[in-house]
């Protein structure tokens, strides 16, 4: 769901001053980092916007998640942008990495980048933006199609032709998911199989609703307006929500009073859960939940939208990160891993059982796919 605004404020609308967490991002800090972004890429990278299917606006976009992403960052692990910095104060060797899932025309890998943030994108096809890039920043922006760990256990994927990638990232990666359709609610997932003793932190901005096989599905609104239900013993109970509401809140005639009164409370958080989109973002927190995140949603508002975001594991990393390094907190033991792992699994075998189990969703995955990185192939050819 996207909401036009006249406003070009850029903002992470937490409530500033109203937690003594030290990593709340101050509006004002984006506003200004946004600001200096603009003016540093934004003219050179329309003049050379080669996307044919892409609105050249994508830039600010893009430009508005960069600076909502380095203002996090710097609450989180204390690192500057490279602007920022002095030989006598070099510090992004601190910062851990990111990677981009789904990573597009690959302007926000780009200037993350060139803000000295290391890290990475991949995208199920190259894109004809990558080649005007400098080469060390090509070198960063891989072309495969992910399959979720869980699917390549089950299956034999040595004969699909295409290189892949499983969503193992090294440890304390920060993973970002914006728009990355399929991959939204796999981001949680991929998070805590990559590291179960300490799981990766991530930012998603939901988008096109998916089952975790790839095909199209239309979660049900959390009961109650609330993103997850719990049980009597606290524990969540998602698999209880009833699975048979599948179709958009949309009025049964072409009555334009009642399509606007859709609208006017889809502006509200209860409405937006009741939106395809809010039961999405609601299905994915509460995932995220279930297998150990604390998860913090917010409206991010950059030019032109507001979308309704969450990010997972901040407030751990950031009392962490910020200690000196051997005062972090010891790994976890093998045996509390294993049982990690066992309910991270229960939660994909539940979820992948509404498309015929683990091993049916596994195929759907990768058949779909394989037709993604062909058709965008076709799509995203160079000129």
């Amino acid at each position: 769901m996207e909401r036009r605004v006249t406003s070009r404020n850029v903002s992470l609308d937490w409530i500033e001053g109203n937690d003594q967490d030290r990593g709340i991002v101050s509006s004002h800090l984006i506003q200004k980092t946004y600001a200096r972004l603009k003016l540093q890429y934004a003219e050179n990278l329309r003049q050379n916007w080669v996307e044919q299917f892409e609105s050249s606006n994508q830039v600010l976009e893009q430009l508005s998640l960069a600076a909502c992403l380095i203002e996090l960052w710097r609450s989180m692990y204390g690192v500057l942008p490279a602007t920022e910095q002095d030989q006598s104060s070099k510090n992004t060797a601190l910062f851990p990495g990111f990677v981009d899932l789904a990573c597009g025309n690959g302007i926000l890998v780009y200037v993350l980048l060139m803000e000295g943030y290391n890290g990475l994108g991949f995208d199920a096809c190259r894109r004809a933006s990558w080649l005007k890039f400098p080469v060390e920043i090509q070198e960063c922006l891989e072309e495969r199609i992910f399959i979720p760990r869980p699917f390549v256990d089950v299956l034999d994927v040595e004969e699909i032709g295409v290189k892949i990638h499983t969503g193992d990232f090294p440890d304390n990666t920060f993973i970002i998911s914006d728009h990355a359709d399929e991959l939204t609610v796999w981001t949680p997932i991929m998070a805590a199989l990559s590291s179960p003793s300490s799981p990766l932190p991530f930012f998603v901005i939901p988008c096109c609703s998916r089952s975790l096989a790839g095909s199209s599905y239309r979660y049900p609104p959390p009961k109650g307006g609330d993103p997850i239900q719990k049980s009597a013993n606290g524990n969540p109970t998602t698999g209880e929500v009833d699975d048979a509401i599948e179709q958009n809140l949309q009025p049964a005639s072409g009555d334009l009073r009642a399509l606007r009164a859709i609208k006017i409370k889809e502006k509200t958080e209860s409405g937006f859960l009741n939106s395809m989109i809010g039961s999405l973002t609601a299905k994915t927190m509460s995932i995220a939940e279930e297998i150990g995140f604390n998860v913090e949603k917010t409206w991010l508002r950059t030019p032109g939208a507001i979308n309704m975001t969450l990010i997972g594991g901040r407030q751990p990393v950031a009392r962490e990160w910020l200690k000196s390094p051997n005062s972090r907190g010891s790994p976890t033991k093998a045996n509390q891993e294993d049982a990690i792992l066992k309910n991270i699994m229960k939660v994909v075998e539940r979820e992948c059982s509404k498309d015929g189990g683990i091993r049916v969703a596994a195929k759907l995955w990768v058949e779909r796919t394989k037709s993604l990185h062909q058709e965008q192939g076709t799509v995203h050819q160079f000129n």
